[in-house]
């Protein structure tokens, strides 16, 4: 005979398996989508310019503007391009620059590669997890985290974070990342930080997808934060305290695109309800 208790104990246990489940059923459901959203940015990358404004503070202070774009390179792979926006010659604005020449301290090379952690061919070489379900701005989200699966390699997976997923359209809304090492660093408990003391500088970046196209959300704003971590002594206790030594962001407008699909092709798509046509 199986007493009260251990009904209730399998019954928790039921429950918690069948919870599990749902949610790996769910997430399973949003990486298919999101595979298919990776290879609409992929679709779309050679048919949209915008301007890109670069601004920083901190160690050092600057500002500038470039026209902003993508292209095949040689081995076949997309890139970002970046150009002169204005006040030079014809010349001058149809040649690449790179912000590093123009002593930018720090930036994010492209803010469309977001979408490329959820390639299918990429997923493999991540572990994802759904966390919860939050609104960015009018939107319902589901935050997803990704992390990378030894080894890392560059380009492929060498970041570490979370990801807001339109829960309707499986958009991208917004990404906050880290380096896996700066990751790494900022999961230890307090107390082994703490006893350490020694200080360490991490890197955030944080990507909104604020612009909407036919139902395809672009980046429009970047922040990249530098933050010295430090143990100080209190009256009482040690404290770990967070300066702010680099501010940056990057800030795209004026969005052109030379070609763009439907937002009915684009959902059906998502859906796994038809293949693309040829692009338009």
């Amino acid at each position: 005979m199986i007493r009260v208790r251990e009904v209730s104990a399998l019954l928790v246990a039921a429950l918690s398996f069948a919870a599990h489940a749902a949610d790996k059923g769910g997430l399973d459901r949003t990486l298919t989508r999101l595979a298919r959203v990776a290879e609409l940015y992929r679709d779309t990358a050679l048919g949209f310019a915008c301007q890109e404004t670069i601004a920083y503070s901190g160690r050092e202070t600057g500002r500038m503007q470039f026209a902003y774009l993508f292209i095949r390179d040689e081995t076949g792979r997309i890139r970002d391009f970046r150009t002169w926006k204005a006040g030079t010659t014809a010349k001058e604005r149809g040649r690449e620059v790179h912000p590093e020449d123009y002593r930018v301290p720090v930036f994010l090379e492209s803010a469309y590669l977001w979408a490329f952690v959820f390639r299918a061919d990429r997923q493999p070489l991540h572990r994802f997890k759904q966390l919860r379900e939050e609104p960015v701005g009018d939107r319902s989200a589901v935050v997803i985290q990704f992390l990378p699966r030894a080894p890392i390699q560059k380009r492929l997976n060498d970041w570490a974070g979370y990801a807001w997923i339109d829960r309707e359209t499986s958009q991208i809304l917004k990404v906050e990342a880290y380096s896996p090492d700066d990751w790494n660093w900022r999961m230890r408990p307090k107390a082994e930080i703490l006893k350490e003391r020694r200080p360490y500088d991490i890197q955030r970046v944080v990507t909104d997808f604020g612009f909407e196209k036919n139902g395809m959300r672009f980046p429009t704003h970047v922040e990249l934060t530098t933050t010295r971590f430090s143990v100080v002594s209190g009256s009482d206790r040690d404290e770990l305290r967070e300066t702010t030594l680099q501010q940056l962001t990057q800030d795209y407008s004026r969005f052109e695109f030379y070609s763009v699909r439907s937002s009915e092709e684009i959902m059906r798509f998502v859906n796994g309800e038809g293949p693309l046509t040829a692009a338009p």
